[in-house]
């Protein structure tokens, strides 16, 4: 099988076992910094291309610390730590922006980065969400010996292995959960056994994917395996699981759109309406002004004309509109470019941009539909993730 990697074909390197370095939790976090770029190093296909940046894209698929200029204090030690963890096919760029905000706060943050990515999309599929919460527990039990409250900051998987966590450790002082998993939206289970039963009717590599795509985006995978979605589905089956016997004792952040393409947003509101703490607080994206019984729900409206956007997506809720790669003038291809005056961005699948590309060619829509790719209002997110934090600090 092949991908595009940066515009070049390169068959998928061969499957391997690989070390991630997230078995010794007394291992510096600069050292396993240093191994995991050098793996992307090692495994990437697309460093060596003319014109290609090499250190950028290592860089931005590297795990990374984000050490505060003036950190905020409680006695010899660092009083606030954060642990940035990214989701299913993406890097630990995609919480750089939340993570450089809270660095300016006063807040110590480190992303680590889950195996299997960062790299090409087939060595996803040697991996387990066991090998997730391992690099978990790693990026956990190393940060507590830096900070005296440590925080869990997750995206959509990330989000997933944060509850894994808060369930089972009394010392998280908080979880901030970014367009969560909780429930993925389409019936995974359906398509994992549609798999499984291809797969043993026919032999062949094909069938380990849902969906290969020219890898452009050199800090996402495009291509979907069946495995990694599979691992994630058994993640959330663990946390329903855990859930019958144990709670969340931890106050919660959460931010979400109700139009989100990937997860149930119903589920995540649900979830969150279930968890007793009167700390906890749902900002909750939404194209319908409608009022909800639990004060702890802010809604924001989603629609900005000017901009084209109608509702946020499942991708737009950690990106900041000066993003570099996915702004509103990032180097990404389809980055959400508000001067662009025929497409109109939300929380579009890829099917539903497909069919708008059609009625768009027969001149029966005015604009074409795109995934928005940046949060318009990321300053307000940014901050309410800050106050959720530092909400004691001046106490």
């Amino acid at each position: 099988m092949e991908f595009m990697l940066g515009n070049v074909s390169a068959t998928t390197v061969k499957e391997a076992i690989i070390d991630y370095s997230v078995t010794d939790n007394n291992l510096p976090f600069s050292e396993y910094i240093a191994r995991s770029r050098a793996i992307i190093e090692e495994r990437r296909t697309d460093l060596h291309q003319p014109g290609i940046n090499a250190k950028h894209i290592i860089d931005a698929n590297s795990p990374y610390e984000l050490y505060p200029p003036r950190p905020i204090m409680s006695g010899n030690r660092l009083k606030y730590g954060a642990l940035l963890m990214h989701g299913l096919l993406d890097s630990p760029f995609s919480l750089r922006d939340i993570g450089n905000r809270l660095q300016a706060n006063g807040i110590l943050c480190r992303a680590i980065l889950l195996p299997g990515h960062g790299t090409i999309p087939s060595d996803l599929l040697s991996v387990s969400y066991q090998n997730w919460i391992q690099a978990l527990h790693y990026g956990v039990e190393s940060l507590r010996k830096e900070v005296d409250q440590l925080y869990l900051i997750g995206y959509s998987t990330g989000a997933a292995l944060s509850v894994y966590q808060a369930l089972q450790d009394p010392k998280i002082s908080g979880i901030i959960l970014l367009a969560p998993a909780i429930r993925i939206k389409a019936p995974i289970h359906i398509i994992v056994g549609w798999h499984y039963l291809k797969k043993w009717l026919r032999h062949n590599d094909n069938n380990q994917w849902l969906h290969t795509e020219n890898e452009v985006d050199y800090s996402k995978y495009l291509s979907i395996a069946f495995h990694p979605i599979a691992q994630v589905e058994l993640l959330i089956h663990t946390l329903k699981k855990l859930k019958q016997n144990r709670s969340i004792d931890c106050p919660v952040f959460m931010a979400v759109s109700r139009e989100d393409e990937t997860i149930s947003s119903h589920r995540a509101i649900d979830f969150f309406t279930n968890l007793p703490s009167p700390d906890n607080k749902l900002l909750l994206y939404t194209s319908i002004d409608r009022a909800y019984p639990d004060p702890r729900i802010l809604t924001r409206i989603t629609h900005y004309p000017d901009l084209h956007i109608n509702h946020f997506s499942h991708v737009s809720i950690p990106f900041a509109p000066d993003n570099p790669h996915y702004g509103q003038n990032g180097d990404y291809e389809y980055a959400s470019c508000s001067h662009l005056n025929n497409c109109t961005y939300g929380a579009y699948n890829p099917i539903e941009v497909d069919a708008y590309d059609l009625l768009h060619k027969f001149k029966l829509i005015k604009n074409k539909r795109r995934q928005l790719t940046y949060n318009p209002d990321f300053d307000f997110t940014a901050s309410q993730i800050v106050k959720f934090i530092i909400r004691k600090s001046m106490c």
